[in-house]
């Protein structure tokens, strides 16, 4: 079934200009014009705008939205799990601040006496939370763009090797393959002056680098050291170990 322009604008929530502008761009052009030069859009079209508006909402820009969804090698399926990775990770982040709410209130009522460290779970650096967890989702590699410095010093102390910015970004396939099925949780960030630090715990289960079923936990240790607003050096140690 083809929509026009207004029909699509009605179901998307969008505006008439938005989506003419996207045409414009070539973000999102219709499946056909029709004799009276309306915009018709089909299913395919309204595939490829909701992963638009996925990518609005994660405050991508339109250029680097535009040079995603047209890469050869764009899989919407694995987009959509990308979009549902950083969205369950944000809610359940979500959850843990409206816990620390509630207990606050009842902190502050005298009903429960709470830790000093209970005040801020669930608090987390976004940065660390963006550049550690999002950045290295297939798509999502303009992130380092962002966060990161051209000349960038990383160290990795876990294979003792010095990389540059262009080492990461030529490791991040290797580095998500490997890594797909991490369930991470960023903790203890602490921020002083121009430096970031923070833990992050991962589980998961290796079954092509590990025997089958043998579970691991890595524990990684992140110190930035911000120039600019980018990270100019990152340190990172590394353990792994089976639980």
């Amino acid at each position: 079934m083809a929509h026009t322009v207004k029909k699509l604008a009605k179901i998307s929530g969008l505006s008439i200009r938005t989506l003419r502008f996207y045409d414009e761009i070539g973000l999102l052009k219709p499946a056909y014009y029709g004799d009276n030069n309306y915009r018709y859009y089909e299913e395919e079209q309204l595939l490829m705008l909701q992963q638009i508006l996925f990518y609005r909402e994660l405050r991508f820009p339109l250029n680097d939205i535009q040079r995603i969804i047209s890469s050869d090698n764009f899989n919407k399926i694995d987009a959509l799990i990308s979009h549902k990775q950083v969205l369950v990770e944000s809610l359940d982040r979500t959850r843990k601040l409206i816990k620390t709410i509630d207990q606050t209130i009842l902190h502050l009522r005298g009903k429960i006496t709470m830790r000093d460290e209970e005040l801020f779970v669930g608090f987390a650096h976004k940065f660390a939370f963006d550049s550690y967890v999002t950045a290295f989702a297939p798509g999502n590699e303009q992130m380092l763009d962002q966060y990161f410095a051209s000349d960038l010093i990383m160290f990795n102390y876990t294979m003792s090797k010095q990389l540059d910015l262009n080492d990461l970004k030529s490791l991040l396939p290797v580095v998500h393959k490997i890594f797909k099925d991490l369930k991470s949780e960023v903790k203890d960030v602490t921020m002083e002056d121009d430096r970031i630090a923070f833990r992050i715990e991962q589980n998961a289960i290796f079954t092509k680098h590990k025997p089958e079923g043998v579970q691991i936990r890595l524990d990684a240790m992140n110190l930035y050291k911000l120039e600019s607003g980018k990270v100019k050096e990152w340190k990172i140690w590394v353990n792994m170990t089976e639980i």
